[in-house]
């Protein structure tokens, strides 16, 4: 028999008793033919203890036995069944997490809409987000909607907050869980976790140890090709001549898109006293990963032509300490944490480098005669439009190119910490906190470096016609023969961005009497940001490339000065840009119960995404810095049970209004100026208008909205079967004209879908459970689960197929359906079960941002390139669960 623990202080630590939604646990009454019922869900969402039919507002959560029911794996496979969320996946470790639809695009230096929490541990990131194993989880709760009050800038349009499971008292325990999987398109793969629970003092201090190891196996081919010969999209090719003569056979692979990942976490719990506890945190999660998930419809199902090997890693590690205290009048949570994340990775580019070279790398109209001071064709002798994009040996020659960041990762790093003082009482419940925030992102990236085949490794820039040209100009400006031997890349960048934020939250419910609660709370935040950003050209002076003679300014930018040695101590970096604002954010809600069973509420709430500056160089069209967008929510809910506990059923309308929402996008004034022929010419520069360095920025575009409808329904008709099901309705489209060129035409329109927003997302699953005496077992159990979602645009901006490199797509709508049946012993489960049933080819997203949709190999048949990341083929599998302990 267990011994209780002694301590019972904050909701925080409360346990959660339920099978939370989707996989609601069904309780049979004692009494004999008594019906049977929904158990109770119990959240800790508003970072207090209660049952999240008793809050106004949309919360879902899912537990860890219905994560193991459901087959989860990550974020994409839980967020399948709460259809407010949509995580749009690229490979392991790469996934966008968006709430209610608010998202305008995708990009990497663009703050999330939505907040990640892993405990306590805010592990929200600049671009993609961590995908965080679920092991040893207690439940994960989704917070749709802004939560700007409790969890701040981060949370605009929704929170996701992952709940580890804690050490208990005066109790061992040891579980193993392994499963296989493999499928006809798939390799073998594999999850393997244990789990300890270890007391050490009794009644004071337990441990808990949680180790994994996983292995995802590839499911995309990358097949024999040559690269793209055909370069256009009116009819007319512009590849160089030598183009599509290099093929991929050193880099041929079967499975290609392979991921490994370990990791472990452990939990030490120190329970002082009845009134006091401390918490010690560690995380670790390793990930080392082939290609990311897309295949290339135009080479054929589930295979691609890429010209070198692609890999990506990802290793991140959080600690964090958390005191809670009973004060009395009121409870203490006090945590600190910190979170450090290193990713890096090799990318084929070929033919990305290729769409410049074949629109830029080309004879101009004169010849060195007219103007001597521009470098020419050896061949030709006329002078070439713009050089650095020849990166072949010739300016004909057909070449590789890699994006290389293994060796110079980009690194996360942040520290957080956080007091609060909470009370629930008759009348009032209330909550007061402190909340401090200091992070770091950096970046280093080698781009466009050309290579030999195969392993991407091997640079030959220095033989390229690009290095030619930046020698001879350079041999001009000082007047002697200048080489670059260390040069390895025609475009270095480099990127620092360090936060700060204060903030001070306080919301307070006041319980007027049994029917009626009004609660109000407010954050008033202060953060700043300051961001300094390189780039390099052979030539300009970078510490982290030696023996390169030292320019006054950077290639493209304005001239900084001759003070070396306050780069060299700057890592390199200029001057840093910095931009700061605070902000209120608001909140007030109104619940009414109609009965026992049935509330209706009201909520306001607003989030704020923090605004910033740019990584601007030269005079370009948007300015520095850009401001906060805004997300104002208007929600009316509906909460009830019926048939005596049997079935749930929620309902909630939203109307959100997003005002100058942000845009990550490539600043206009990068395309060339024209001469007086109507040629472009790359001597001219225009502030704000051409002739300015290329730059990926950010933009405050307009105004938007999204409006929603969320239903849900969980049924009980006894104690052997459940039904369940979700459906959400989004209307996401912008409400304002805004012309992003400069051209004097509007861009963006009012009525345009906002990208990556499905109209319709819905789920439905189906459990049967009934005794059984087979193999030993006590129960055996069915489960089949389906998810849909509808199509949805690649991108904001409606490019047209037909003449733009970077079109805009719509993402077909799909289905997946799974089937899983087991059987559950004392300590012990068994479960078999298949994957994507139907063997859907389900996009997450088609390709953007890679200016490729006009490439095209005649000799194979490739129409075009494009990039569909898919979910994962049918797949069957088994799962074998033991425990051990008390």
């Amino acid at each position: 028999m267990d011994t209780p623990s002694k301590f019972s202080i904050t909701p925080i630590t409360a346990a959660v008793t339920a099978a939370l939604y989707p996989g609601y646990t069904v309780i049979a009454q004692e009494d004999a033919g008594a019906d049977s019922f929904l158990d109770e869900i119990i959240v800790t969402s508003r970072k207090r203890t209660e049952s999240v039919q008793e809050i106004p507002a949309t919360i879902q959560a899912i537990s860890n036995e219905s994560l193991a029911a459901m087959g989860a794996k990550g974020m994409e496979d839980y967020s399948r069944f709460v259809p407010s969320v949509n995580v749009v996946t690229y490979g392991p470790g790469s996934s966008t997490v968006v709430f209610r639809g608010a998202i305008t695009g995708g990009g990497y230096i663009g703050q999330a809409t939505s907040s990640i929490y892993l405990d306590e541990i805010s592990v929200t990131q600049t671009g993609s987000q961590p995908n965080i194993r679920p092991v040893d989880i207690a439940r994960v709760e989704a917070l749709s909607g802004p939560q700007g009050t409790l969890y701040g800038s981060d949370a605009q349009a929704g929170t996701m907050r992952i709940i580890t499971n804690k050490p208990e008292m005066n109790k061992f325990e040891a579980i193993f869980d392994s499963e296989i999987r493999a499928g006809e398109h798939s390799d073998m793969s594999s999850r393997t976790s244990l789990v300890f629970n270890i007391p050490l003092v009794e009644d004071e201090l337990a441990m808990r140890i949680v180790g994994f190891n996983d292995r995802d196996g590839g499911f995309i081919d990358n097949v024999y090709g040559k690269t793209g010969n055909w370069h256009g999209l009116d009819g007319t090719n512009i590849a160089p001549a030598g183009f599509g003569t290099l093929d991929n056979v050193l880099s041929v692979e079967d499975g290609w898109n392979d991921n490994a990942a370990w990791g472990g976490r452990i939990h030490l719990r120190w329970e002082m006293s009845d009134s006091w506890a401390t918490t010690f945190s560690w995380h670790k999660q390793v990930m080392d990963s082939g290609a990311s998930n897309f295949m290339d419809p135009y080479v054929g199902d589930l295979q691609v032509v890429r010209f070198h090997d692609n890999s990506r890693y990802e290793d991140f590690t959080m600690g964090s300490i958390q005191v809670e205290g009973d004060l009395g009048f009121a409870q203490l949570v006090a945590a600190a944490s910190y979170f450090e994340r290193q990713m890096g990775g090799l990318y084929d580019i070929t033919t990305y480098a290729h769409y410049w070279a074949a629109a830029y790398c080309h004879d101009s109209y004169y010849t060195q005669e007219y103007a001597p001071y521009y470098w020419a064709n050896p061949e030709t002798g006329y002078i070439l439009w713009w050089p650095r994009y020849c990166l072949g040996t010739t300016v004909d020659a057909d070449f590789f190119s890699s994006y290389d960041t293994r060796h110079r990762p980009s690194e996360d790093d942040k520290f957080t910490f956080e007091a609060r003082l909470q009370s629930q009482g008759d009348t009032f419940d209330w909550i007061l906190g402190i909340y401090k925030e200091e992070s770091k992102d950096s970046w280093v990236a080698e781009f466009n470096a050309p290579t030999l085949g195969g392993d991407g490794l091997t640079y030959m820039f220095n033989e390229s016609a690009s290095a030619s040209y930046y020698e001879f100009y350079f041999s001009r400006y000082y007047g002697t023969p200048t080489t670059f031997p260390n040069s390895r890349v025609s475009w270095f960048s480099q990127s620092q961005t360090d936060w700060e934020q204060t903030a001070i939250y306080g919301e307070t419910t006041w319980h007027i009497n049994d029917d009626w609660s009004l609660t109000a709370g407010l954050r008033y935040f202060d953060r700043s940001n300051t961001n300094w950003y390189l780039v390099n050209h052979p030539g300009a002076f970078n510490q982290n490339l030696p023996g390169q003679p030292y320019r006054s300014a950077p290639w493209g930018e304005p001239d900084m000065g001759a003070d070396r040695a306050a780069r060299v101590a700057n890592g390199g970096l200029p001057h840093g840009r910095t931009g700061a604002e605070d902000q209120l954010i608001p909140k007030i809600s109104l619940r009414y119960n109609l009965n026992d069973e049935q509330m209706v509420y009201a909520l306001y709430t607003q989030g704020k995404r923090q605004g910033g500056v740019n990584r601007s160089r030269g005079d370009p069209f948007f300015p520095n810095a850009y401001d906060s967008d805004i997300m104002d929510n208007y929600e009316i809910g509906y909460k009830s049970s019926f048939g005596d506990g049997r079935g749930r059923f929620n309902a909630v309308y939203y109307n959100m209004i997003w005002s100058d929402y942000q845009l990550n996008m490539v600043d206009p004034s990068s395309q060339a100026c024209l001469g007086p022929d109507g040629q472009p010419d790359s001597s001219l520069t225009i502030p704000n208008v051409c002739g300015q360095p290329w730059q990926a920025v950010i933009a405050n575009a307009g105004k938007a909205h999204i409006n929603g409808l969320n239903v849900e329904l969980d049924y009980a008709f006894n104690d052997e079967w459940i039904f369940g099901m979700n459906y959400e309705y989004m209307e996401a489209e912008t409400d304002t004209d805004h012309d992003l060129t400069g051209n004097g035409e509007n861009d963006l329109v009012s009525g345009m879908r906002l990208p990556l927003v499905p109209e319709g997302v819905g789920s439905m699953w189906l459990e049967y459970n009934t005794p059984t005496e087979l193999l030993g077992a006590d129960e055996l159990f069915v489960r089949t689960q389906w998810s849909w979602q509808g199509d949805s645009l690649n991108k904001l901006e409606p490019d047209d197929p037909a003449s733009d490199p970077n079109p805009q797509f719509t993402n077909k709508a799909f289905m997946l359906g799974d089937l899983r049946m087991g059987l559950v012993g004392e300590d012990w489960q068994l479960d078999v079960f298949v994957n994507n049933i139907g063997d859907e080819r389900g996009e997450n997203n088609a390709s953007f941002h890679q200016m490729a949709w006009g490439v095209s190999q005649t000799e194979e048949g490739r129409a075009h390139h494009q990039n569909w990341y898919i979910v994962r083929p049918r797949e069957f599998g088994m799962r074998y669960m033991k425990r051990w302990g008390d």
